[in-house]
C-alpha cells in the first residue's frame, strides 16, 4: 500500500470513527456516561484487534492488555455511577466500517492506522473530560469519576505516542522497510 493509499485510509477511518464522547461535556450526566460507555467499548474492541495483530511484539501486546484492562475497569465505574443515578446506558454501537477497514490491515499499515486513530481518539477524550471537569464542578461523584479517568487517558496517550515513535524509528532503521526502486 503506497503513502497516498494509507493517507486515504486514515482519512476514511477518521471520518468513520469520530468518538461519540464529544457531546459528553454538555453538562448532561446521561450524555457523559453514554459517551464514556461508547469510549470504553471501542477501546476494548481496538485493544482486542491490536492483540490479535501484534504477533510476538511484546510492546504491542502490553499496550493492548493495558488499554483493555483500563477501559474494562473504567466501564465498571461508568456502570456504577449510572446505576447510582438510575441512568440506563445505551447499547454499544460498534463502528463496523472502521473495524472492517482496520481488520484488512496488517503489519506496519495496521500499526500506522491504529496509532493515528487511537491517538486522535485519546486526545479527543482528554479534551472532553477536561471540559467536563469544569462543567460538572458541583457534582462530586461525576467530578471524582472524571478525576480518576483523566490520568488513565493521559497515560494511554503517552504510551501510544512513545510506542508510535519507537515503531517509526524501528521502521526507518530496518533496511527491508526502506526499499528503493532500482535494478
Amino acid at each position: 500500500m503506497n503513502a497516498k493509499s494509507i493517507a486515504a485510509l486514515l482519512a476514511l477511518l477518521t471520518a468513520l470513527s469520530t468518538p461519540q464522547l464529544a457531546a459528553a461535556a454538555s453538562g448532561n450526566t446521561t450524555t457523559l456516561l453514554n459517551g464514556a460507555n461508547q469510549m470504553n467499548q471501542e477501546g476494548q474492541d481496538m485493544a482486542t484487534m491490536l492483540r490479535s495483530k501484534a504477533g510476538d511484539n511484546q510492546a504491542m501486546i502490553t499496550i493492548a492488555e493495558t488499554i483493555s484492562g483500563d477501559h474494562k475497569a473504567n466501564q465498571e465505574a461508568v456502570k456504577a455511577l449510572a446505576d447510582s443515578r438510575k441512568i440506563t446506558l445505551k447499547d454499544y454501537k460498534k463502528n463496523n466500517a472502521a473495524n472492517d477497514q482496520m481488520s484488512k490491515l496488517n503489519g506496519a499499515e495496521f500499526n500506522s492506522a491504529f496509532f493515528a486513530m487511537t491517538i486522535r481518539d485519546h486526545n479527543g477524550a482528554i479534551e472532553t473530560f477536561k471540559t467536563a471537569r469544569s462543567t460538572f464542578k458541583g457534582d462530586r461523584d461525576v467530578q471524582l469519576y472524571i478525576d480518576e479517568t483523566l490520568p488513565v487517558l493521559k497515560a494511554h496517550l503517552e504510551m501510544l505516542k512513545s510506542l508510535q515513535r519507537a515503531s517509526a524509528l524501528g521502521s526507518s532503521q530496518n533496511p527491508a522497510n526502506n526499499r528503493t526502486s532500482g535494478k
